[in-house]
């Protein structure tokens, strides 16, 4: 009887771990990269300002895309793989609502861009200390 009693226990705890993992295993949102998002919405809010087809547009589109290291193949690749998926979409609406956020509010972006800025130089200041190998 005890015996029993503990298969069973085993059992419904095999099962719930198993429901357990499986639903974190779908619960878990994709990450989309935030250079991606970006890139994403300084294009659409370059388009707003100057319009979809106009010479500064596609100007600017190219450095754009050089600026988030992409080419125009890897980002439309990215766009359709977004647009195709909806376990991408919210995460990647999410980021991007979060990103014109940070721009509509002007000191969480200052201070974004100085920590960025702080980033950069001690990575270029830490390249430099490091002694190169010349054989």
């Amino acid at each position: 009887m005890i015996g029993r009693m503990i298969r069973w226990n085993v059992r419904i705890f095999a099962l719930m771990t198993a429901a357990v993992l499986f639903v974190a295993c779908f619960n878990d949102e994709p990450e989309v990269d935030e250079r991606f998002v970006d890139a994403f919405v300084d294009m659409r809010a370059l388009e707003m300002m100057y319009g979809a087809q106009s010479p500064t547009t596609r100007v600017a589109r190219r450095e754009i895309l050089q600026k988030y290291g992409y080419t125009r193949e890897s980002f439309l690749a990215m766009s359709e793989k977004i647009q195709a998926d909806e376990h991408y979409w919210m995460p990647f609406q999410k980021k991007v609502v979060n990103r014109l956020d940070s721009v509509l509010d002007p000191e969480a972006f200052i201070k974004k861009k100085e920590e960025e800025a702080e980033k950069a130089k001690k990575k270029k200041s830490k390249d430099k200390a490091k002694p190169e190998d010349k054989e």
